[in-house]
């Protein structure tokens, strides 16, 4: 008989609380003596008589490529389901930045969350290789390669050593610089500036290798971080920069391209296996609908920020990539060696 999972939802301090408290026990569901499930403290309470109900937690803006995607997965499970299983949804930070999300699904308070391949990371080193700069020649090359033999090598090693299954790899586009102070024509012009990096290394010696002062700052914080001056710029993917305003903060857009970010939705190995094989055919389905929906949905939509972040009145350059591609060339090498990654190398590299 199947048994309905309840949706177990803590926030970052009933998280800590708990934490302390108890030792990682007692924060999840609790059973009656007569074996029935009971609601823990802090679980999310639904209306719906779905015998299923997993959450999954994103923190990009609502309304985003991804964020449409998600509801378009949600709505695609339930209807598969006929009902029978949701997908609740908590957006735009809502249980935290992203090591909070990763954290969450690793402990099992969070059922689903989607993180960028340069935070899955810092549990996978080897995730690491996916941002390496210049490492792509076009989206066409980036998809066969996740969807091959390295992407399913690295979903295997996300499994087996952290217990976190991705789901898919999802399009988060060529990332792209904006600056406040100046425009950047060349590599040379990023020498002293401090630009905000995600706390990975990946990005952080990139900014080395370029000259320029890395400064790792959640990404919730980089709107008032360039506003106030902390740093003077951001590299991320238009489509985010618009859907997070970044251009009412800075001035300037490089087009370089330097490096493609996959956004990876992910689940609770353990909270996949608990599922039915029906509903984790339900799960696949609508997740892989999802992502083709995605990945065109989102080269559009890039695009289509580039152009409207422009006519508010963003200068956008367009640097020659060898300066940049030179002086990045020995990363790829030493990141091999580093994470024990030479044939992942070879496999993306090709």
């Amino acid at each position: 008989m199947k048994k309905k999972l309840k949706n177990k939802i803590i926030t970052g301090g009933l998280l800590i609380f708990c934490i302390l408290a108890s030792g990682l026990a007692g924060c999840g569901v609790e059973r009656s003596e007569e074996g029935e499930e009971t609601a823990a403290v802090g679980e999310t309470e639904t209306s719906s008589d779905a015998e299923v109900s997993l959450s999954f937690a994103h923190n990009v803006a609502v309304g985003g490529a991804e964020d449409q995607a998600i509801a378009r997965f949600a709505d695609r499970v339930k209807e598969l389901s006929d009902g029978k299983m949701e997908i609740v949804v908590y957006g735009s930070g809502q249980l935290g930045n992203e090591r909070d999300l990763i954290e969450g699904v690793q402990l099992g308070t969070i059922d689903m969350a989607m993180n960028t391949s340069a935070y899955l990371s810092n549990l996978v080193p080897q995730f690491g290789m996916l941002d390496l700069p210049f490492l792509y020649e076009d989206y066409e090359d980036v998809r066969a390669k996740l969807e091959g033999e390295p992407g399913e090598e690295l979903k295997e090693k996300m499994v087996e050593e952290q217990g976190i299954r991705v789901l898919d790899y999802w399009n988060s586009g060529f990332r792209v610089m904006m600056t406040k102070s100046a425009p950047i024509h060349s590599a040379s012009d990023l020498k002293g500036r401090n630009m905000r990096a995600p706390e990975v290394d990946v990005y952080v010696d990139m900014f080395k290798a370029l000259g320029a002062n890395a400064t790792p700052i959640p990404f919730g914080e980089v709107y008032t971080s360039i506003q106030t001056g902390v740093v003077d710029g951001v590299e991320v993917c238009a489509e985010e920069m618009y859907t997070m305003k970044f251009y009412e903060v800075g001035k300037y857009i490089a087009v370089t391209n330097h490096i493609f970010s996959s956004q990876i939705p992910v689940i609770n190995e353990d909270v996949y296996q608990g599922l039915t094989e029906e509903q984790r055919e339900i799960l696949d389905q609508a997740m892989s609908e999802a992502t083709d929906w995605e990945w065109e949905y989102f080269m559009e939509a890039d695009a289509e920020a580039l152009k409207e972040m422009e006519a508010e009145g963003i200068e956008i350059t367009y640097p020659e990539r060898q300066e940049f591609m030179d002086a990045c060339a020995s990363m790829k090498e030493e990141y091999a060696e580093k994470y024990d990654a030479k044939d992942l190398l070879e496999k993306l590299d090709a």
